[in-house]
């Protein structure tokens, strides 16, 4: 199982791209409806350009299928992918909103849900898989604390800002993911904030830039994530969790271990990776590895669309805080959210 049909050309089709090449597998077909960029692509690649999506997906030479298309186009293909019997890994979010990722776990149903992957790849970032795993083992005894730091080197292009799903849907979707897979508990509250202060017109067009939800789970653990789409040093993607015996830390990797010490800067160290895919490059190609692993074995996604519906659901939540400006008691993924 090594032929794969790409769905989507752009930035995170490239990203995958590459990824697939990485774990060993083949690029089979792409198919991008801006059929330049996915010519483009394809040339580098050696693999076949489509015409349509079905076209793609319904390629002999391909054994699995991979969605890195806008978000707003995730839920469709992954209808369409299904449908065609054969594996599917879909990019994050699972939907622009939490109506369409309800809709879309409702349509292919529960067991068939846990067979889409979803790409939360930095639960594949080995630091941060290791506080995962430190925590899950008992190292830092009863969790009491879990803060989460995600920064953005820059914003994004304001034409990407309102078919994104807002900040919490589209940014923060990975922390919510990180929490819940850390924690491996309900939560039963979110209360979120959030301004427009790096680029107010980011804010005109109806979205934030900065943003602070704090999540309390059903044993009293709290969770706190710090979002910007701004950061003068680079990127910032740090984890804490801190318990009753320990604390354990995934920090900022450095470029290099290089240190300089001089009187004006004694002990200044190199700087940290600039953005997403220097930091979080082998994530993505440790993410299709184990989706061709269990893809071949026929066992359940480890991170799939299920995990992709409760994230969409705690993001709604955040949205609907910061809208209400008060804390939003959580019932369950059927809850319906006003004002959002």
């Amino acid at each position: 199982m090594t032929g794969i049909a790409l769905m989507g050309a752009g930035r995170m089709g490239q990203v995958h791209a590459a990824a697939i090449v990485e774990a060993g597998a083949r690029l089979a077909v792409i198919y991008d409806p801006v059929t330049a960029v996915a010519e483009g692509l394809a040339a580098r690649t050696g693999a076949r350009v489509a015409s349509t999506a079905a076209e793609a997906m319904g390629d002999a030479a391909a054994d699995a299928i991979v969605i890195a298309t806008s978000s707003d186009t995730h839920v469709d293909l992954v209808l369409q992918a299904v449908k065609t019997g054969k594996p599917v890994l879909c990019e994050k979010p699972l939907a622009s909103s939490y109506a369409a990722a309800r809709k879309c776990v409702a349509t292919i149903g529960e067991t068939a849900a846990r067979r889409v992957f979803l790409g939360f790849n930095r639960r594949f970032d080995r630091g941060h898989a290791s506080v995962r795993q430190a925590v899950h083992g008992g190292a830092v005894g009863r969790l009491e604390q879990l803060i989460i730091t995600s920064r953005d080197p820059f914003p994004p292009p304001l034409d990407y800002v309102p078919r994104s799903g807002g900040l919490f849907r589209d940014m923060m979707i990975h922390d919510f993911d990180m929490a819940r897979a850390i924690t491996r508990q309900d939560f039963v509250s979110v209360t979120a904030h959030g301004s427009s202060i790096i680029d107010p017109e980011i804010g005109r067009l109806g979205d934030i830039d900065t943003a602070a939800v704090t999540l309390v789970a059903a044993d009293g653990t709290i969770v706190t994530i710090h979002n910007s789409r701004r950061c003068a040093f680079g990127f910032d993607q740090r984890l804490e969790a801190f318990g009753s015996a320990g604390m354990v830390i995934s920090d900022n990797p450095r470029q290099s271990g290089f240190q300089r010490f001089t009187r004006e800067n004694p002990g200044t160290q190199a700087p940290i990776l600039e953005f997403f895919m220097e930091r979080y490059g082998p994530s993505y190609a440790a993410e299709i590895r184990l989706f061709l692993d269990c893809a071949r074995e026929g066992r359940d996604m480890p991170v799939n669309a299920i995990d992709g519906l409760m994230a969409a659901y705690l993001a709604e939540a955040a949205t609907a805080s910061r809208k209400q400006g008060k804390t939003i008691e959580l019932t369950g993924p059927d809850q319906e959210f006003a004002n959002v």
